[in-house]
């Protein structure tokens, strides 16, 4: 009547085709999903984030843990500041996200197209940048100096 199949434990036979079913392994537990990081570059000058991406002449990149821990930071000196430099520099270090002041419409669809979030529009002082991505409530347009900080910086 029908074919003799040798059928594995963890394999169902159905319509005359074996297949692989998951097996169940109660005793086993189950592994901890590692807490995901997330690779960040900002353009510095000095201690701020860069008014401006194109003109950078160095970049912070750090990395934060899922649980908010910065672990890793490293700040990159540039041979000369260029907007297609930091990009490439983006894309070798393979980071997740830049956080930047101004950016030109033109790389931020380039980075948003390679799979790079950017935050734009923030203005401060890189620790306090990495502050508020570890809690994660950074967004585009957070201004970071405290009252005192912005009086003296319209002089």
């Amino acid at each position: 009547m029908g074919q003799g199949y040798l059928v594995a434990k963890n394999e169902t036979l159905r319509d005359g085709i074996v297949k692989k079913r998951p097996v169940d392994n109660p005793k086993k537990a189950q592994p901890e999903v590692p807490a995901v990081s997330t690779k960040v570059l900002i353009p510095l000058s000095g201690d701020d984030v860069a008014p401006r991406f194109d003109l950078a002449p160095e970049a912070l990149v750090a990395v934060i843990r899922g649980d908010g821990a910065v672990v890793e930071e490293k700040t990159i000196i540039l041979p000369h500041a260029s907007a297609e430099a930091l990009c490439n520099l983006i894309l070798t270090e393979k980071v997740d996200m830049v956080v930047c002041c101004g950016l030109e419409e033109e790389y931020y669809q380039y980075l948003c197209w390679k799979k790079v979030k950017v935050i734009d529009s923030v203005v401060g002082p890189y620790t306090r940048v990495l502050d508020r991505l570890s809690q994660g409530n950074l967004a585009s347009g957070d201004i970071l100096l405290d009252a005192r900080e912005r009086r003296f910086s319209k002089r």
